[in-house]
């Protein structure tokens, strides 16, 4: 990935800056998660064929050890998956908790006023 990719400004005054937020996390972040599932592949697979250290083995050792190292990328690559996940449920949970209550209040801000509708 080339280029810089942002979230965006975290500004939350309005549903929709807070929905804009959480959906723009969610867009950078899925293809990081994708392209560190298929680097994982890669990977175990390019260390499978390292020359063992044991060669009364056959080669399983090379390939063990190739799928521990290839592990770890798939574990950060599933922390992604969280991370997007977390990003919708951070939006539903806001809907749910914040702006029925909200509304009925006129919540009013001595500041920028938070917008429902925006």
């Amino acid at each position: 990935m080339a280029e810089m990719m942002a979230f965006g400004e975290p500004e939350f005054f309005s549903t929709s800056q807070i929905r804009d937020y959480c959906g723009n996390a969610r867009k950078v972040l899925r293809p990081m998660h994708h392209e560190l599932m298929v680097s994982a592949e890669e990977l175990a697979a390019a260390l499978k064929y390292v020359k063992s250290a044991d060669p009364k083995l056959f080669g399983a050792d090379s390939r063990v050890r190739a799928a521990l190292v290839a592990r770890h990328m798939r574990h950060a690559a599933d922390a992604l998956l969280v991370a997007q996940t977390s990003m919708v449920k951070t939006y539903l949970s806001f809907r749910k908790h914040y702006v029925v209550e909200l509304d009925a209040a006129g919540h009013k801000d001595k500041g920028r006023p938070f917008d429902f509708n925006a």
